[in-house]
């Protein structure tokens, strides 16, 4: 996963992120967005990767800024991530929140 937070201060003024206290309280059934770094090698054996933003359903939480969650949605990259596997993140990781429960 990349970090939102690196990504905000490489690029302020066009990637924007949730604030600090919002990312570090988030609860159960909020839905948040992280970035995946996915690494992938084709048929002739090619090392590729691709970066792709998708949705978390969080689970709960593991202590202060730290949430084990549920992909919401498949990658377009590759089959061996689905929806529904569960996903370790911080609230590093986080870059946008659901406007339904933000």
């Amino acid at each position: 996963m990349d970090d939102g937070v690196q990504l905000h201060r490489a690029h302020p003024k066009t990637f924007w992120i949730p604030n600090v206290f919002k990312r570090h309280l988030l609860r159960p059934k909020q839905i948040v967005k992280l970035v995946f770094r996915i690494a992938l090698r084709d048929d002739a054996g090619v090392e590729t990767e691709e970066v792709e933003r998708m949705w978390v359903i969080i689970e709960r939480r593991l202590g202060l800024g730290q949430y084990e969650g549920l992909l919401d949605n498949d990658p377009y990259c590759t089959k061996g991530i689905k929806s529904g596997m569960k996903v370790f993140f911080e609230a590093r990781h986080v870059i946008q929140i659901h406007a339904a429960n933000a």
